[in-house]
């Protein structure tokens, strides 16, 4: 018997149940009890303290204070029959059950056994009876909201025992008994007691089993209740048999403690330990031993049957109990199918859509990649609701699960009879179909795009939800259902990276296969072991002609791939988070580099590109002071370079990040300022030191004026706030001459010089100790001219 399910119902179907009305009915529910236990306490004294009449009988203990105490445990029963819970009704069994015992009790006071003789069995018998069947409906109601409504067969299981135990105790009782008494109905009735005893006591053993048989304290108090009636009937019957039973005794203190140890198992404080509740579908393995084993009571006393003579109650009883049984376990075969197909199909279906779930897709996924004709495709589509959190988070969850409800239908009338539909997770969705064209599944992908156009009214608030769709197909995309679905996994994210809403599966996408996870690996290893390299491209200070600083430009020798530039793994970093890991690295390479030119007597700047990973790394200013202190180098020394998207991204916090490193005295540059998305107003709050033009505007500058026009306003701009302008990009001596004679601080590119290695660079700045002339020929061509030039 699960109490706490019925806690818990209890809990929920009265919300609005204040805690001082809780307190109010504990505390009746607290006074009747002690009440009682204090009768039963006195009364069990006065059988053992108190002598009685020869009559056997205290009219003051035994007429009124013993049956004062049989029948006041029925208030707090009844008081839990009156709580809104699953259980009130079985409460309400055993309430008549009490109530018909102190009616028994009252019409032998008064009536029976003023009659002389007594009769046995007497009026009062039938209201005794009548308990018992109370109780047993009160107690198979429990057993029943324990195993759910869907198991029928458990209540036979008081049927079935009963009869096995009744047709032992005719064989042993009946005859023996009789031949005392001479009266068989006597003898019937009398067994009856100690028979529906034993019945209730194993309903309720059977009622144990979801919580394996591990009683929670109410039940453990009912069976306490139970064994006592067990133990006084059984004595009483044997008693009376032998003509012997006197009262007045210890013998009727038996009735009285087990009435009000059913009435304590009505206290609900009673009820806090908690068990694991059965879900109402699958019996516990240990109930069919309930049948079994007094199916094989029958058996032996059928077998007994046919070796000695017993009476023909004996056998009918036990065949019957064997019927019965046999029955029991037909109806539990087929509950137990039901459940098993009740499971499967639970399984396999989301609650929320009834659409299939993860499971059933990949089983469905499977299924069709068989059954495909051979010029037919796989096509999968993995759908992700965009806002969807946003809905959430702002009208609550189960305005949340109207929209996926709403959604799945919207996609269910797209898709149709093309192909299978799934909820596969949170808001997540997946579809199947066979295809003979990729361009058939995104022509799909962007119906059900389209079908999320119009708005979705929910409580009275208009919401619009959109989606991003990956799209994978067999073979190309993965040969397996977990590789489609996975490859499909990977579209969407890029879909949803790019807002593009559908996208399908590309290779260069996908950071988690193996050749990316394997390059990651060994990224991670050259970053921890700083085994990467860098290049130093030197700048040109158009004044004085002087070399400016260099920029450090990482470069990876991969084992195997030979010389890896920042295209081929830079932006791998950034998706799998390296990208902290790998500025550090370059810091600490190229700040080592300045100390090194220091000490060959060339203080240059040092320009190091950092991205926008790095200006929300909040430990990165410490980083940068304990580096620069490490090798000695003035922090204006240090140029961290950032690109015009940059600053798009997280407005606020990239703001706050570049303060903090300006006033350290870091310089800060934008650089290819012209293409990206800052605005003036940027450039008035932020406080920067650099404006590095783009290459295209250089590139452009011979042939299209209006890129000199561009530049020569980029020059005023710089010059009106006080800022260094670079021009990068610069080929030729004639557009290094034109950018001279337009205004620009400092020259970056192949006519000044290619990246270098440190070892070339050393000698290049050797080369150009003198001033270079603008229009000359540029000496790294000299210094480079026996070997290959780097790429830029």
């Amino acid at each position: 018997m699960n109490i706490r399910m019925e806690t818990v119902s209890v809990r929920r179907a009265q919300p609005t149940l204040g805690r001082s009305a809780r307190g109010r009915a504990n505390g009746a529910q607290l006074w009747w009890q002690m009440t009682s236990g204090a009768l039963v306490i006195a009364y069990c004294a006065s059988l053992i303290l108190l002598t009685r009449p020869a009559s056997g009988y205290s009219s003051l203990w035994d007429g009124w204070i013993g049956n004062v105490a049989s029948t006041l445990p029925l208030i707090p029963v009844l008081m839990r029959a009156r709580a809104r819970s699953p259980l009130r009704w079985a409460w309400a069994a055993m309430a008549a059950g009490i109530a018909l015992t102190g009616a028994a009790n009252l019409l032998y006071l008064f009536h029976d056994q003023n009659l002389n003789p007594i009769p046995s069995p007497a009026t009062s018998d039938v209201l005794y009876l009548m308990s018992y069947v109370m109780f047993a409906i009160g107690v198979a109601t429990m057993t029943q909201k324990a195993f759910g409504a869907g198991h029928v067969s458990i209540r036979l299981d008081g049927l079935v025992a009963g009869l096995a135990i009744g047709s032992i105790a005719v064989m042993l009782w009946f005859e023996p008994i009789l031949q005392v008494s001479g009266q068989p109905l006597q003898v019937a009735v009398g067994m009856a007691y100690p028979l529906c005893d034993l019945v209730l006591l194993v309903l309720l053993v059977a009622g144990i089993a979801p919580a394996r048989f591990r009683p929670s304290l109410p039940v453990a108090l009912l069976i306490g209740g139970v064994l006592f009636f067990v133990v006084g009937d059984i004595v009483y019957l044997n008693q009376t048999a032998a003509q012997t039973y006197v009262g007045g005794t210890a013998l009727d203190a038996t009735w009285t403690v087990g009435t009000f140890l059913i009435g304590l198992a009505a206290w609900p404080r009673g009820e806090r330990r908690s068990h694991s509740r059965d879900d109402g579908r699958a019996a516990p393995a240990g109930v069919a031993l309930v049948p079994v084993v007094f199916g094989f009571v029958s058996l032996i006393v059928v077998a007994i049957s046919l070796i000695k003579t017993t009476s023909p109650v004996t056998v009918g009883m036990a065949l019957a109990a064997l019927a019965i049984m046999i029955i029991r376990m037909a109806l539990t075969l087929r509950e137990v199918r039901e459940a098993t197909s009740r499971s499967f199909s639970d399984a396999r279906t989301d609650p929320l859509t009834g659409l299939r779930n993860r499971r059933a897709f990949m089983e469905t996924l499977d299924v069709e990649s068989v059954g495909l004709a051979n010029e037919q495709s796989l096509g999968v589509l993995l759908i992700d609701l965009d806002h969807f959190k946003e809905v959430n988070d702002s009208l609550g969850h189960h305005v949340g699960d109207d929209l996926l409800r709403i959604v799945a239908q919207r996609f269910q009338q797209c898709i149709g009879k093309r192909g299978a539909l799934a909820r596969i997770g949170g808001d997540e969705f997946a579809s199947s179909f066979a295809t003979t064209t990729r361009e058939a599944m995104i022509e799909l992908a962007h119906e059900l795009v389209a079908s999320l156009a119009d708005p979705i009214t929910l409580e009275g608030v208009t919401v619009r939800v959109g989606a991003s769709i990956g799209v994978a197909i067999s073979p190309d995309d993965g040969a397996t259902a977990a590789d489609l679905l996975r490859s499909a996994d990977v579209a969407m994210y890029e879909a949803k990276r790019t807002q593009t809403a559908v996208c399908t599966y590309q290779p260069k996408h996908d950071v988690n296969s193996r050749e990316q996870l394997t390059t990651i690996y060994e990224l991670r290893i050259a970053i921890d072991e700083r085994s990467l390299m860098l290049n130093f491209q030197p700048t040109l200070d158009m004044r004085s002609g002087k070399v400016y600083g260099v920029e450090a430009l990482v470069r990876w020798q991969h084992p195997t791939r030979g010389l890896l530039y920042p295209e081929s793994f830079v932006s791998l970093a950034e998706r799998t988070g390296l990208i902290p890991e790998l500025t550090r690295a370059v810091l600490e390479l190229a700040i080592e580099e300045a100390a090194e030119l220091d000490s060959l007597g060339h203080v240059l700047q040092m320009s190091v590109n950092i991205s926008r990973y790095d200006l929300v790394d909040e430990a990165l200013p410490s980083f940068i002071d304990e580096l620069l202190d490490r090798y000695h180098v003035a922090h204006h020394r240090l140029t961290l370079e950032v690109t015009e998207s940059c600053l798009a991204s997280d407005p606020e916090h990239v703001s706050r990040s570049i303060r903090n490193l300006r006033m350290r005295g870091v310089r800060i540059s934008i650089d290819d300022f012209g293409v990206g998305h800052s605005s003036m107003s940027q450039l008035l709050e932020l406080p920067i030191d650099e404006l590095k033009i783009d290459k295209s505007f250089i590139l452009a500058l011979q042939t299209d004026k209006r890129a000199g026009a561009i530049i020569s306003s980029a020059v005023e701009l710089g010059r009106a706030l006080n800022l260094t302008i670079v021009a990068k990009g610069v080929e030729s001596a004639h557009s290094l001459a034109l950018l001279q004679r337009l205004g620009t601080d400092v020259a970056q590119g192949y006519q000044i010089a290619r990246p270098l290695t440190a070892a070339k660079l050393h000698q290049y700045l050797i080369e150009a100790a003198q001033p270079l002339g603008l229009l000359s020929k540029p000496i790294s061509d000299v210094i480079l001219s026996s070997s290959t030039a780097s790429k830029n």
